[in-house]
């Protein structure tokens, strides 16, 4: 029932649309003069002229923003994969400009140096505070030896405590394992130069009597055999004086900025005796 119900509408439709493509074609081949009865006819018919025309139009319209969506969508997936590489492109640019300014920095530095260099890349580092290490990728192959001074353009880093073949282990000036005898470069004051495990180091066994700045300058005495002298170390960031005892107490901050590491030099002149 419901089906002979819908071909029933189907066919109805179909006489009006045939209906009036007859009377169409009867007004524009001029064999039709009946006016009266062409307008009765165009009223029942042109309701379904208007439909069908704006079915069409409408599947027509539908069709076209379809086609044009699909192109707006793959245009927008094009767009968005062209910022992405633009992105990704920008990214190298940037980090090779700093790259180059770093290695620039470090070139001028071994110039300035009268002394022989290794460079090398920090490929790790210690995640404890008890052991304030880096790991590069020089060792024994290349030449590094246990002992050797490390620096940057800014100032020490440390020394390597353990080689391999192809890596070295360096231990950072802040570490509680290291020191080195140090001069307060204004005064010529001595000192031993620790660390303390966290951001600073301490200037130890400085006489109460000595005048120390904030501000002064500690840089390497020669002494040890270790590093040469007058590298530079840090800055004096506070003076403590008590009123009882023989020294002060004075807070050094490194000249190197440990949290951004990247490549390091080894002075080759004065690697330790130690050869292991």
């Amino acid at each position: 029932m419901v089906g002979f119900r819908r071909r029933r509408g189907t066919l109805v439709i179909i006489l009006f649309v045939v209906c009036a493509i007859f009377l169409i074609s009867i007004q524009i081949s001029g064999r039709y003069g009946g006016d009266h009865l062409h307008s009765v006819v165009l009223r029942f018919v042109s309701p379904c002229q208007r439909a069908f025309h704006w079915t069409i139009g409408s599947i027509r319209k539908g069709f076209r923003d379809y086609i044009l969506l699909v192109d707006v969508n793959k245009e927008k997936l094009r767009l968005q994969e062209e910022l992405r590489r633009l992105q990704r492109e920008n990214d190298e640019l940037r980090e090779s400009t700093q790259a180059v300014r770093r290695l620039r920095r470090l070139l001028l530095f071994k110039e300035q140096m009268p002394v022989a260099m290794i460079p090398a890349e920090v490929i790790a580092c210690s995640p404890s505070a008890r052991s304030r290490t880096i790991v590069i990728n020089k060792g024994r192959g290349e030449g590094v030896r246990k002992g050797m001074p490390v620096m940057t353009w800014e100032g020490v880093v440390g020394k390597v405590i353990r080689t391999s073949s192809a890596s070295s282990i360096i231990l950072l000036i802040i570490d509680r394992n290291f020191s080195v005898d140090a001069l307060v470069q204004r005064t010529r004051t001595r000192g031993i130069l620790e660390g303390e495990g966290g951001p600073l180091c301490q200037l130890r066994y400085v006489p109460r009597t000595d005048e120390i700045k904030v501000g002064d300058r500690i840089i390497t005495s020669g002494l040890g055999g270790v590093f040469p002298k007058g590298l530079f170390m840090g800055k004096v960031v506070k003076v403590e004086k008590k009123e009882h005892g023989f020294f002060q107490k004075v807070e050094v901050s490194p000249s190197a900025d440990f949290s951004r590491l990247e490549e390091v030099m080894m002075i080759i002149k004065s690697a330790g005796e130690d050869k292991g």
